[in-house]
């Protein structure tokens, strides 16, 4: 390896399995061996589609501020680790299933960067489909007034569930133009981390949340991984389940073991992975390529 990650210096005092988790990433050493890899043992082109959660919303190192992308990204730990010829990251935070293929602001569709020539894709999308932000939104209002019951589930679960309506069609045919489009590529659907705990009662005041409303968060989160998985299943794509990983991180741990940072204070990358937590989904999108 050349030169240092831009992460190399918050590695340095992490825990020792993120520190691990850093060496094997960074080494290059094990991509190597993926012999079966896009039947080259390597990545070419490498094409990043996604939202926030894929872009790495919150981070330092910001590379486009009106997409909040950053070199933290866990796309952007992958490319480093295989060191691809041609590396395009067009995730943007707030893209939708729909910013495929529209403009969202200054943001050209994310399909505009996927060619014949490349062997591999990531894509994270599909919780802003659900109106995910808005959501939260009104689950911190109700809980600022009850920490009791499920205020937010009994106002926002309809539009909740209509969102997963409209999911069921657009997640397939997203992976089927996908795949018109780069026929010979490898393409990963990374799921979600789960931000949220089973159970709310450990959650403080930098999540304020009514425990029931943190158990119906926590089960739509699984929801959306699962039609993500599902949907990668029917069209032949690949799906890295995040939340495992993540389990016993989520935003209600003790700062120095969350790996997704909690609602309070509001910043940008509020509810959003954290360095480590972008760090430990590269480790398990490399884990799952070198199969």
């Amino acid at each position: 390896m050349t030169r240092s990650h831009p992460y190399s210096k918050f590695r340095r005092g992490v825990a020792a399995t993120a520190a691990l988790a850093a060496s094997l990433l960074a080494s290059g050493a094990a991509p190597a061996t993926a012999s079966g890899f896009s039947g080259q043992g390597s990545v070419k082109h490498y094409v990043a589609l996604g939202d926030s959660y894929a872009a790495g919303t919150g981070l330092p190192q910001q590379t486009d501020t009106k997409c909040m992308r950053s070199t933290g990204s866990y796309p952007a730990w992958i490319a480093e680790t295989y060191k691809p010829s041609v590396f395009k990251d067009v995730t943007c935070g707030g893209a939708t299933t729909r910013s495929l293929w529209n403009q969202e602001g200054a943001a050209a569709p994310q399909v505009n960067a996927l060619t014949q020539d490349t062997d591999l894709v990531t894509v994270t999308l599909g919780g802003n489909d659900l109106g995910f932000s808005d959501v939260l939104t009104r689950c911190v209002l109700a809980g600022l007034t009850t920490r009791e019951g499920t205020p937010c589930r009994d106002v926002a679960a309809k539009e909740v569930d209509a969102g997963f309506a409209r999911l069921s069609t657009r997640l397939p045919d997203m992976l089927t133009d996908i795949k018109r489009r780069s026929p010979r590529a490898r393409v990963v659907v990374v799921g979600y981390p789960n931000p949220f705990p089973l159970d709310g009662s450990a959650c403080g005041s930098s999540v304020p949340l009514a425990k029931g409303d943190v158990i119906w968060l926590h089960q739509t989160t699984n929801r959306l991984n699962l039609m993500l998985e599902m949907s990668a299943l029917l069209r032949q794509a690949e799906f890295v389940d995040t939340s495992s990983v993540f389990r016993g991180h989520d935003m209600c741990r003790p700062p120095s073991g969350q790996w997704i940072n909690p609602l309070l204070p509001r910043t940008s990358g509020s509810a959003h992975p954290n360095a480590i937590g972008h760090l430990m989904t590269a480790v398990e999108v490399h884990e799952r390529l070198k199969k």
